[in-house]
């Protein structure tokens, strides 16, 4: 396999990060294993001004880490019920033949149609729609309807609808089907009037809802909306099960940084249930459209369920395989410093730091300078137990986002040791802590590599390696 000597001339394009070389790139969508590969689908538009209709562009890989891009998987019916673009939903193997479910959009209509296509070539291409599921009656008070996502459980199919009524409940309808052709709703399966506080907001209604089981237990991912605001952040909506139920939930955030939304879920794998998301940008639309390129899928993440509710998220094993020779540090003169000069724009850093050390200590601070005045800093504070990643200094244009994001990291207060792996690729910070929380954020240097890494607020007892990483994404 070899990456796409397209992609060279921009540094902030990602290597390792699955999307196109060109185009606009939002929801990863109906992940699944067939044929001895894994398939992934998302929303594309091959122009970034989002002028053409969205297709389904696909890619597929062996091991969940190296992928090879191929021709959009779906593309809408022009006399169809998605003529003006198809839309997120999941996808189900039944038989050999991958079944699609996802929304139709038509401009004129008040509601994204739950739509069904099937795959008789392995997951490459899909014939003509059909709706499955009656659009809801005016008289639910329902005001948006979108994004179905199928799974079967005891014997019967299960689809989630997000939605949301005109009083700013947001809510998964539940539907269930023996044959994946007659649909039966069953009612909410799980809903939220609007709620918010200071670090997250329920929205006005859901998308891209997602249900992972986890034993009694589950956890329904929803992507808050608001209608007038737009997209905010994925929510992990937990509670235990009943039949038709979720009950007793809680409500937490997926990601704490700035620009991951419309999770994806693939239920069942060798690592366990795994979600992907799509990076949001973090500039003006403008300067996108002048790139022509927006938008790409995060890292695969394997994910477990906390004891308190917490969707705890961890890169896959596999992505180890990406590093190259370990790069060398230069130490300073202080101990408690060090220096890797010279990276590429596609690095990983993973750093295991004595966490019981006293709340009089600095700050550990990891600063990415990327060229003059230019830097993007993550700190891990030994004083509150927070966590940040810092953008405001991270670019000269204006045009990019800035903005410092923090989250509650236990592994802080605890004894023993703080995990953080760090990844880099060109425009796109993730961050991953040893207790499961994880932030993903955009940034855009104007200055091309080599840039250093500059650490502080070290002890003897840790540890920091780095490793560039090689290119995962190749054109088929």
């Amino acid at each position: 396999m070899t990456s796409d000597p397209a992609r060279a001339g921009d540094h902030r394009l990602p290597r390792y990060h699955v999307r196109p070389r060109t185009g606009y790139v939002n929801d990863p969508n109906g992940p699944l294993y067939v044929d001895s590969r894994w398939h992934l689908y998302f929303q594309y538009t091959h122009d970034t001004p989002r002028r053409g209709a969205v297709v389904w562009g696909h890619a597929s890989s062996a091991d969940l880490v190296r992928w090879r891009l191929h021709r959009p998987a779906m593309s809408p019916d022009p006399s169809g019920a998605d003529r003006d673009g198809c839309w997120s939903g999941n996808t189900v193997l039944i038989d050999g033949e991958v079944t699609a479910f996802y929304s139709g959009y038509r401009r004129e209509h008040p509601y994204q149609s739950v739509l069904s296509a099937t795959s008789v070539d392995g997951g490459n291409s899909f014939g003509p729609p059909r709706q499955v599921v009656a659009d809801p009656d005016p008289s639910d008070g329902v005001v948006v309807f979108r994004d179905p996502f199928v799974w079967r459980e005891a014997g019967v199919w299960l689809m989630v609808v997000g939605a949301g009524d005109a009083a700013d409940r947001a809510s998964a309808r539940l539907y269930e089907s023996a044959d994946l052709q007659s649909w039966k709703y069953r009612g909410p399966f799980a809903e939220l009037p609007r709620t918010r506080s200071d670090d997250l907001d329920s929205g006005q209604m859901w998308e891209c809802p997602q249900f992972i089981a986890f034993g009694q237990r589950g956890c329904l991912l929803v992507a808050a909306y608001d209608v007038s605001g737009g997209i905010m952040h994925v929510l992990a909506v937990t509670g235990e099960r009943d039949e038709f139920r979720l009950r007793d939930t809680t409500l937490s955030r997926v990601d704490d940084g700035s620009n991951f939304y419309a999770a994806s879920a693939l239920r069942e794998s060798d690592v366990g249930p795994v979600i992907w998301g799509w990076a949001t940008e973090g500039r003006s639309a403008d300067w996108a459209a002048e790139d022509d390129w927006s938008g790409m899928l995060t890292l695969p993440r394997s994910v477990s369920l906390t004891d308190d509710g917490r969707l705890a998220s961890a890169p896959l094993p596999g992505l180890t395989s990406l590093r190259e020779a370990a790069a060398g540090a230069r130490t300073g003169t202080d101990e408690g410093r060090r220096t890797f000069r010279g990276l590429p724009a596609q690095f990983e850093a993973e750093l295991l730091l004595a966490a019981h050390r006293g709340t009089d200590l600095e700050p550990t601070r990891l600063s990415l300078r990327c060229g003059p005045e230019e830097r993007l800093d993550v700190a891990a504070d030994w004083r509150t137990g927070r966590v940040t990643v810092d953008r405001d200094r991270a670019s000269r244009d204006p045009r990019a986002h800035g903005g410092s994001y923090s989250f509650d990291e236990p592994q802080i207060s605890a004894s023993g040791t703080l995990a953080l792996r760090w990844f880099v690729d060109g425009s796109i910070s993730e961050l991953f802590t040893g207790s499961g929380r994880c932030s993903t954020v955009r940034f855009y240097p104007t200055s091309p590599p080599p840039w250093d890494l500059e650490l502080s607020g070290l002890t003897s007892d840790d540890s920091v390696e780095v490793w560039p990483l090689s290119a995962a994404v190749a054109t088929g």
